[in-house]
């Protein structure tokens, strides 16, 4: 179902509004096309309304029959806990309504199934933003079913939609690994960013002590990215086309490249969400790794290899 659009005077093009989601996407997901990602998501909406959040993503992978139901049962894992992890990074980070004004507007580049916008409270307006429609639409039935005005754009995160100095803080959680050039998206960040605004993000480390998340497959950062593919072929079975992990010295530069002040790029704190990926006779190093993440020489080394970094960047 498609409403009026939206006309782009520099671009000389007209963007659709699909089932009250504006679509400003120049490229597709790299998964699916432009039209068979709306033909999904509309199909999902039409097909499980009346159904919960949790309905949905089952039903979502029920009509994903490619994917293994092993690998399918993670995702859905993933979805359910998604809120939940998202509130746990926002208080360990300090990244919470507390310290946000009454004009904040927040930037959730991303946004997925909007855990994010779910959790960050009163006081704060957040607009996701997400390369996928589809996941747009499980994102608008979370948000319905918590009370929350969705505010969703499905867009690229290279091509934001919005003017220059919209946005006081810019959010993300495990985007950037999937994003081929970060100079570009980050560029994007600090661009929509007004002035005192701030960029925080957590994603995959490149070079990570832990098997890669996506694929549960280790070493791959450590090959080089031509390499990548074929190996997870080898170990896993699976494929390794749309996964671009950056490391933190790749971070750091990208944000000192694309204008950022203040720039930060750490080993995160552990969340509760981590522990499922540890194997249960490694978890007794957590307390040690924490306390060790605060600690100036071994945080320089645990830079290097920590499985996720915690980024932050400032723009004057």
């Amino acid at each position: 179902m498609r409403d009026k659009g939206h006309w782009c005077d520099s671009c000389a093009a007209l963007y659709p509004v699909v089932s009250g989601i504006p679509d400003f996407r120049i490229a597709s997901d790299p998964w699916i096309d432009l039209e068979a990602d709306r033909a999904k998501g509309l199909r999902l909406e039409r097909e499980t309304k009346g159904l919960t959040l949790d309905e949905m993503v089952r039903a979502y992978w029920a009509m994903t029959p490619g994917t293994p139901t092993s690998l399918a049962e993670r995702f859905i894992a993933h979805v359910r806990g998604a809120e939940a992890r998202a509130r746990e990074w926002l208080e360990r980070s300090a990244t919470s309504s507390h310290d946000a004004g009454p004009d904040s507007v927040w930037l959730d580049v991303g946004c997925g199934t909007a855990d994010l916008a779910a959790a960050a409270g009163p006081g704060v307006r957040v607009v996701g933003v997400d390369i996928a429609f589809r996941w747009l639409v499980v994102a608008r039935r979370r948000l319905q079913e918590r009370g929350i005005e969705p505010a969703l754009v499905c867009c690229n995160a290279e091509a934001l939609p919005f003017a220059d100095a919209s946005f006081t803080r810019a959010v993300s959680l495990g985007t950037l690994e999937h994003c081929r050039d970060a100079d570009v998206v980050l560029g994007e960040c600090r661009r929509v960013l007004a002035p005192g605004g701030e960029l925080r993000l957590r994603t995959a480390n490149r070079f990570s002590a832990l098997p890669e998340p996506h694929v549960d497959v280790w070493g791959v950062g450590w090959l080089p990215r031509r390499w990548a593919d074929a190996y997870v072929r080898w170990r896993s079975g699976e494929r390794y086309l749309h996964h671009w992990p950056k490391s933190a010295t790749e971070i750091r530069r990208a944000l000192r490249r694309t204008g950022f002040s203040r720039e930060q790029v750490e080993p995160a704190p552990m969340l509760l969400a981590d522990l499922g990926r540890i194997p249960a006779s490694l978890r007794f190093v957590i307390p040690l790794y924490e306390r060790l993440r605060v600690t100036p020489v071994a945080r320089a080394l645990l830079r290097i290899v920590a499985p996720v970094l915690e980024v932050r960047g400032g723009v004057r």
